[in-house]
């Protein structure tokens, strides 16, 4: 037998039963937070930008997980001079329980920025006024890995996002990207996250 695909049995015969081990349904809800210096930037940082809050966006996080399938929707709040800010990542993809002990995630989606500005009007990242289905469609997408500690109805989350190289959701209906467009730029472009989440189901 080919030594590739005993392998491969192998490996489904591990995952799959302890994928199942877990809960067939999780929904959670949480706080996060996110150092806005990159993971390349972060090796230089001083113990003072690390504990400088001005470095850091806060805002909250929510799951849902169906068996081995994950979405999440990353939402970060601050300032600007007209108003206020949003940062919104909303990925789908993949997770795997450990024994109920840990969890390890990757996903991708797209990641956008909505302006609500003080003259009641709400834009996006150009100034233009901002239409979800258009934005959600055309961002650049973003990759999320996370490594979650289960601690019964709560979990502790360490994550770690990444821009792809231009690929985006308007690529797939059009047919029209290629594998470098979906390749992550330079992994040190990343950005380290944490978060604390209360599972409701």
């Amino acid at each position: 037998m080919n030594k590739k695909f005993l392998g491969l049995v192998l490996v489904l015969c591990l995952i799959v039963p302890v994928g199942l081990s877990a809960e067939v349904l999780d929904f959670s809800i949480g706080g996060t937070a996110q150092y806005q210096m990159s993971a390349e930037s972060s090796t230089s940082s001083t113990t003072d930008d690390i504990f400088n809050v001005e470095n850091y966006k806060f805002g909250a996080e929510a799951r849902v997980k169906f068996l081995l399938v994950e979405a999440s929707d990353i939402a970060l709040i601050g300032p600007t001079e007209t108003g206020y800010q949003v940062s919104n990542l909303m990925t789908a993809g993949v997770s795997l329980d450990l024994l109920n002990l840990v969890r390890l995630g990757v996903g991708l989606g797209p990641e956008f920025v909505v302006n609500f500005n003080d003259d009641s009007s709400v834009t996006d990242v150009n100034g233009d006024d901002f239409v979800f289905s258009d934005i959600f469609m055309t961002s650049n997408c973003t990759y999320k890995a996370n490594v979650d500690f289960l601690l019964g109805g709560l979990t502790v989350s360490a994550n770690y996002t990444v821009p792809s190289q231009g690929f985006n959701i308007q690529n797939i209906v059009d047919g029209n990207f290629t594998s470098d467009d979906l390749a992550p730029v330079d992994l040190a472009d990343g950005r380290f996250g944490v978060a604390v989440l209360i599972s409701l189901i």
